[in-house]
Order: structure tokens, then C-alpha cells, then sequence
């Protein structure tokens, strides 16, 4: 990693420019915090071991927390962080690891998750490293900016958004693995807050969920009432925008006359309104009127 980068050289996308004091993007989700019982001195945790200051007098390393609970398998999990404080230094990153990633280098500044097999690192400045090896992957982020981090356990990818952007897959082959949430940081009195943390089994209802138009979202969201934690979780959002579809979605604005539940489990698309009866013809037989 570059050792002289320096933020102020190279801009960086914040989602908001309020004080370390704001609650923007903050969600009311949390499935798990920063795990108080492996925080050694170069960490303070805060707001109900959600907010970690790396350093807080000076930095003489290389630090990091992990999460309290394993990732579990055959799940998406979905989580944000956001960089409360000036991001500067040798490395601040937002990643995952195994129960053997290293949490604490002292008297070495470098970019920890990522620097052996056992975890998967994105860094504020762009890049992604994992077994030692680095690239670049997207543009760099600082104070005010949120990283949002997509763990697929069934296919085993994971992706990083900011700001809530997609970046992209990241890395694959995690199938099977035990992991954690992680952050690092060498930057003295850096702090970041976990916004939100959700999660939601890997099931053919959330793949059939992905592939649905925002305006099919709120359609279904009214007709099914039920379905609206589904419809409107950020979950739904996070794989939805992996389709690829730069069409403009008010050209999908359907009237209602055209938006037709058939008689089975599904929605369909179509012209003019169900009929109240339907007819079926059988071969040498009468005809029979069958209700919906």
C-alpha cells in the first residue's frame, strides 16, 4: 500500500459533512456489534459497542476489532460502517476474517486485513487486498463516508458499496468459511460506527426478489401488505441493483388496468382487466365455466 497517500491530494466521496456527532445513514438494525472482549487498549468501543476509536492517544500500530458473532452460513448479510473522523495514515480498512486473523500489530503500520489467507480487506484508498496481494478496486473514501459490505455465504462473494453504490464483486471462494466483520486502522483517534446490520436466508424468494422493478416493489408492497419488510428492506435494495438496467423505471409506471394477478401464484403483465369467469373447452365434451 502506498505509505505517503495523503487524502487531501486525492477527493473522496462523503455521504454527509455533518460532525462525528450526526446520526446520517444511521439505521435501527443491528444484528451484532463490535465484540468487547477482544479489545485491547489501542481501541475504545462506544454507543453500545457499535462506534470503535482506533488509538485513542497515540498510534503506535496496527489495530482492529471484529465482530461478536460469526457471519452464518446460507445467508446474505448486509452491514455499514461509516468513517466518523479524518481517515489519513498507512491504512484504514473495512473487510471480513477468520477466526485466526490477526486483530493487533504493534510497532508495524500496515494494511492488516487482507495480509495473510486468513482475512479479505478493502482500503480508504481504493484498493483490495487479500493473501498478501492488492489492486485497485474503486475510488478512495474518508470522514463522512459510508462503506456498505454484501456477504453472499451461499455463493460465497463479497462486494463493497459506498455511499450505497455498488463497487462490484470483490472477492469469491468464500463458501464454507467461518467469518467476522472487521476493521482495521493505523490512524491515531480514527473512529467508525456500524449504521446497520442485517441479514436474510439465501432462498429463491430473495433471488425472485432481485430481479424486481422498483415500481413492481411498490405495486406488490400495496397489494400484499405483508410482504413490506421485504419490499422495502435495504436488503431488497442490495440485490436488486446488481440487474443490469440503465432503462428509465417511469416508463414501467403501468396504469392499473394493465397490472393482472392470474389465478395462480404469481404476478403477470398484461392488458385489460381479469375476467370474473373464464372458459374451458374440452375436446368432445360441453364447455364448463369454471370461477377464479
Amino acid at each position: 500500500m502506498n505509505l505517503d497517500y495523503d487524502p487531501s491530494i486525492q477527493g473522496f466521496e462523503r455521504f454527509c459533512r455533518c460532525s462525528k456527532a450526526c446520526k446520517c445513514g444511521q439505521g435501527t438494525e443491528h444484528e451484532w456489534s463490535w465484540d468487547e472482549k477482544l479489545v485491547t487498549k489501542t481501541a475504545e468501543l462506544s454507543e453500545h459497542n457499535l462506534e470503535v476509536k482506533f488509538h485513542p492517544g497515540y498510534s503506535n500500530g496496527t489495530a482492529a476489532v471484529r465482530g461478536n458473532r460469526i457471519l452464518d452460513k446460507d445467508r446474505h448479510h448486509y452491514w455499514e460502517i461509516k468513517m466518523l473522523t479524518p481517515i489519513y495514515g498507512t491504512d484504514v480498512m473495512v473487510g471480513v476474517g477468520t477466526e485466526k486473523a490477526q486483530l493487533d500489530v504493534w510497532e508495524k503500520f500496515c494494511s492488516l486485513l487482507g495480509m495473510t489467507k486468513d482475512s479479505w480487506g478493502f482500503s480508504y484508498t481504493g484498493r483490495i487486498q487479500h493473501a498478501g496481494e492488492s489492486r485497485h478496486y474503486a475510488m478512495p473514501f474518508g470522514q463522512g463516508s459510508i462503506v456498505g459490505v454484501h456477504l453472499d455465504t451461499w455463493r460465497g462473494t463479497l462486494q463493497f458499496f459506498l455511499n450505497r453504490r455498488p463497487l462490484g464483486i470483490a472477492f469469491t471462494g468464500l463458501r464454507g468459511l467461518q467469518l467476522y466483520p472487521m476493521v482495521s486502522s493505523t490512524a491515531a483517534r480514527s473512529s467508525v460506527r456500524i449504521t446497520h446490520s442485517c441479514s436474510a436466508p439465501a432462498s429463491l424468494q430473495m433471488e425472485c426478489l432481485a430481479l424486481l422493478r422498483p415500481f413492481q416493489k411498490r405495486y406488490l408492497t400495496v397489494i400484499f401488505p405483508g410482504l413490506k419488510y421485504l419490499t422495502q428492506s435495504i436488503l431488497a435494495d442490495v440485490l436488486s441493483i446488481n440487474r443490469n438496467d440503465d432503462e428509465d423505471e417511469d416508463e414501467y409506471e403501468f396504469p392499473e388496468e394493465h397490472l393482472i394477478l392470474d389465478d395462480f401464484d404469481f404476478a403477470l403483465v398484461g392488458y385489460g382487466r381479469r375476467k370474473k369467469k373464464r372458459r374451458v373447452i374440452f375436446p368432445e365434451t360441453e364447455s364448463l365455466e369454471i370461477s377464479p
